[in-house]
């Protein structure tokens, strides 16, 4: 028997397979980063936006009654397209989709596309959805419906 060069088949697939192991264990820890990243870029505009709403509500807070922005009809948030809330800290749920905008784009990054869900990122969307209730609590003092306080909760709907 003579001695062969090369590589048996048993040897060339053994190496295929290790190689392919290999590259899909490194293409998913980058899917994974990628993903985690895009997700974490989505938190930090949702708390933008939060922290955002939250100092503009602050402006319609006032100790004095007389202020104009205490005063109802007086207080109305722009963004505000609920027309059933005059003022920004009425009781009820308050549409302020108006503030969404949607800079994610896919594509080339060369050449990007506007995602198409950003379309519908508008008052009466059901892909993109800002909103907070404003609800009336005792606090030990006041009495009337505009000198109770308040409890604002916030609630973000946004597209992939």
């Amino acid at each position: 028997m003579h001695k062969r060069k090369g590589q048996t088949l048993v040897e060339v697939v053994i190496a295929t397979m290790i190689a392919a192991i290999s590259a899909t264990a490194v293409f998913s820890v980058v899917l994974s980063t990628s993903v985690s990243t895009i997700k974490t870029d989505k938190r930090e505009a949702a708390a933008m936006m939060f922290k955002k709403a939250q100092e503009t509500l602050k402006n319609y807070v006032s100790a004095v009654p007389t202020e104009t922005a205490f005063v109802p009809n007086g207080g109305k948030w722009t963004a505000d397209t609920s027309a059933l809330n005059p003022w920004a800290l009425a009781t009820g749920t308050h549409d302020i989709s108006s503030l969404l905008n949607c800079p994610y784009s896919s594509g080339d990054p060369r050449n990007p596309v506007l995602n198409p869900n950003c379309l519908t990122c508008s008052s009466g969307s059901s892909v993109c959805k800002f909103t907070y209730t404003v609800a009336v609590y005792d606090c030990g003092f006041g009495g009337g419906s505009f000198t109770d306080c308040k409890k604002v909760s916030f609630s973000l709907k946004y597209p992939d």
